[in-house]
């Protein structure tokens, strides 16, 4: 089993997408907004993430995108073993719509719909929909940090059992420099249950994001996780994971 068997799912849920209107430079800063993209990362678990994301518009204040994302690496790795390999691990697609409302508080809100899927060894595979929103604060009010509250609900099938829960993150995004670049930061609380199977994680994670051009159409992306789960496995196993920390390094490509 690789490490802990829902560690490469939760992984899923730890990248924020990146959405955003058409503009003469890119901002990738601002989680409501949409840009038409394509992403690599590797982790230091020696996984490959891809990922692409198309984009339009329904009206002027709506815009939406859908975006596909896959994960390959060595399914047969254990701790201390990371390896690069081509097995398929996992994968996730959203719908992911966001409106512009004009409210002073809160001027740009984003509804996403997920469905999640992950491979397990000696485990049924893990297979979860999930339905949120998020919204920007106007940073008028936040000292000039762009902070977004984010909620989800989640159910479907986890090691072979229906499963229901919630995740919970507030991200920040702190803009430095006069290039674009930005810090992002944010915890995440996830907790789903069924059944017998049931798992909490909780995790902090920070992304350094600089451009490396100057149209800011690519992107040098460092992430690191620190993150810690515990779970009851179908046989009534349970296990309680220290907190382990991750990176992983990539490129974005907006079009």
């Amino acid at each position: 089993m690789r490490k802990i068997p829902f560690a490469p799912f939760t992984f899923l849920f730890l990248s924020p997408i990146v959405v955003a209107d058409d503009t003469a430079t890119f901002d990738p800063a601002d989680l409501t907004q949409v840009y038409t993209q394509a992403a690599m990362f590797v982790t230091s678990d020696a996984d490959v993430r891809v990922s692409g994301m198309l984009t339009g518009a329904w009206t002027d204040d709506i815009q939406f995108a859908g975006f596909i994302e896959g994960i390959i690496g060595d399914r047969n790795a254990v701790t201390g073993k990371d390896a690069l390999g081509a097995d398929y691990l996992g994968g996730r697609a959203q719908y992911f719509q966001v409106h512009a409302i004009n409210n002073p508080v809160m001027p740009r809100v984003g509804f996403m719909t997920d469905i999640i899927h992950q491979k397990n060894t000696g485990f049924d595979d893990n297979l979860l929909f999930s339905a949120g929103a998020i919204g920007l604060i106007n940073p008028a009010y936040t000292g000039g940090t762009m902070i977004f509250p984010n909620v989800n609900y989640t159910m479907g099938d986890v090691f072979g059992e229906t499963v229901d829960g919630f995740m919970l993150n507030v991200f920040a995004t702190i803009p430095f420099g006069d290039q674009g670049a930005f810090v992002q930061a944010w915890p995440e609380y996830l907790k789903v249950t069924g059944e017998t199977v049931e798992m909490t994680s909780m995790a902090y994670n920070l992304m350094l994001n600089a451009p490396v051009n100057s149209a800011r159409s690519q992107w040098l992306i460092t992430k690191l996780a620190y993150s810690a789960a515990d779970m009851v496995l179908p046989h009534g196993e349970h296990l309680e994971g220290d907190y382990e920390l991750k990176a992983e390094i990539g490129m974005k490509w907006f079009f």
